[in-house]
């Protein structure tokens, strides 16, 4: 049995979608030769420097690929949705979690093709963060239509 293990991983030695789906693809390919795998990752929170619930939810389906390339796009959009909701690129700016790696971002996975992403944020530059906005995006089955839903935008 060949054990891989993500969970040591801190916020400055994130995986990427690139490297995320390399690891992915050796999976496959050592899987088509009969080769036993476990892969153990932890669901923690985004703040902690570890692999977010969404991340490790898209690594472990079954369509992994499709799955992470899915959760970034969600990312993006919620991030966007965030930027609009408080005034655009001008008056507002992500958390730098929103910007990084898919793994890192604050995310729940909602188990019906959803994920909801507490998006941090104020004005550019901020240092302490000043909004806090609640982001729903929602995938088609075949991941080709989205929905994203401000749930909540709140000063902080």
């Amino acid at each position: 049995m060949v054990e891989i293990s993500l969970v040591d991983y801190k916020q400055t030695d994130q995986l990427g979608a690139c490297e995320m789906q390399v690891i992915i693809q050796t999976l496959a390919v050592m899987s088509m030769s009969a080769v036993a795998l476990t892969l153990h990752l932890s669901p923690a929170s985004a703040q902690s420097g570890e692999v977010s619930e969404c991340a490790v939810n898209a690594i472990a389906a079954a369509d992994a690929t499709a799955q992470i390339n899915a959760l970034g796009r969600a990312k993006n959009l919620a991030r966007q949705a965030a930027e609009a909701a408080n005034g655009g690129l001008a008056k507002y700016q992500a958390a730098a979690n929103m910007h990084g790696p898919v793994s890192i971002a604050p995310c729940k996975d909602n188990g019906n093709g959803s994920w909801t992403f507490t998006v941090m944020g104020g004005t550019p530059g901020f240092q302490t963060p000043t909004q806090e906005t609640i982001v729903t995006v929602t995938s088609s089955a075949n991941i080709t239509d989205w929905t994203v839903k401000v749930d909540s935008n709140r000063a902080i």
